[in-house]
C-alpha cells in the first residue's frame, strides 16, 4: 500500500506545473467557427506546434439557375500545425493539416408552389424535396501567415491573428424524387448540380482567417 501511494505521489508530481510550462490555451473565432487551441513550444521562442479544433454553422439563401435554395454550412475540422518564428519575433509561418468534416446541406425552396429549373417550370408536387450536400475530402494541406507572442518563454497572455488558405476538394450531390419519372427534369437537376459544383469549387482554396486570445502557462 506505502508503495503504491509513494508511486500516486510521484506520477502526480510528474504531471505537476513544469510540465505544462510553456504550453497555452486559447480561443478563438474565424471562417471555420469557434474554436480552442492547444499549443506547446518545440524550440521556445522559434518554433512551436498547435493543435485546433473548431466549428459552427451558418446559413445562406441563393439562386443558381432558376432554382432557390437553402445552404446550410456546418464546420467540423480538427487541425494539427507547425509554427516557425524566422525572425525570433512575433511574425511567423504556419504550415500543417486539418480533418475536414465540412459540409453544406441544400435544401430546395418552391417559389409559388412551383420549381423553376434553367426555365423548366414543374409543380412542386411533381418534383417533391429538392435536397443535396456538398462534402469535402478528410484531409486539407494548410499553409499561412500571422503575428502571435505564444512561442514567447515565460507565462502569460497569448494572442494570434492568423490569414491562411486551406486546400480541399468538394463533391456536390442533388436529387429530386421526380427526376426518376421525368428525363427532362434529371437533365435540369444535373445541370443545376453541376452549376453547385462549379460554385464550390472557386472555394476549392478557402481562406482561414482567425483571431484567437489565451494565457500560456
Amino acid at each position: 500500500m506505502i508503495r503504491r501511494f509513494a508511486l500516486g505521489g510521484l506520477l502526480t508530481a510528474a504531471l505537476c506545473v513544469p510540465a505544462w510550462a510553456g504550453v497555452g490555451l486559447s480561443a478563438g473565432a474565424g471562417t471555420l467557427g469557434l474554436g480552442l487551441t492547444l499549443s506547446a513550444p518545440i524550440v521556445p521562442g522559434w518554433v512551436d506546434a498547435r493543435l485546433l479544433v473548431n466549428g459552427g454553422r451558418i446559413t445562406r439563401y441563393e439562386t443558381t439557375d432558376g432554382l432557390r435554395y437553402k445552404g446550410r454550412a456546418h464546420f467540423r475540422n480538427a487541425a494539427l500545425l507547425a509554427d516557425l518564428y524566422p525572425f525570433g519575433g512575433i511574425f511567423r509561418v504556419t504550415g500543417g493539416v486539418y480533418y475536414d468534416d465540412n459540409r453544406v446541406d441544400l435544401t430546395g425552396t418552391p417559389v409559388n408552389g412551383v420549381y423553376t429549373v434553367n426555365g423548366y417550370t414543374v409543380p412542386a408536387a411533381a418534383v417533391g424535396p429538392v435536397t443535396g450536400r456538398i462534402t469535402y475530402a478528410r484531409f486539407a494541406p494548410y499553409l499561412g501567415l500571422g503575428v502571435s507572442n505564444d512561442a514567447r518563454p515565460g507565462s502569460g497572455f497569448i494572442y494570434g491573428v492568423d490569414l491562411g488558405v486551406m486546400w480541399d476538394r468538394p463533391t456536390t450531390t442533388l436529387n429530386a424524387p421526380g427526376a426518376a419519372y421525368d428525363p427532362a427534369l434529371a437533365a435540369e437537376i444535373a445541370s443545376v448540380r453541376a452549376q453547385i459544383e462549379k460554385q464550390a469549387n472557386r472555394l476549392k482554396a478557402y481562406p482561414v482567417i482567425s483571431v484567437s486570445l489565451g494565457y500560456r502557462f
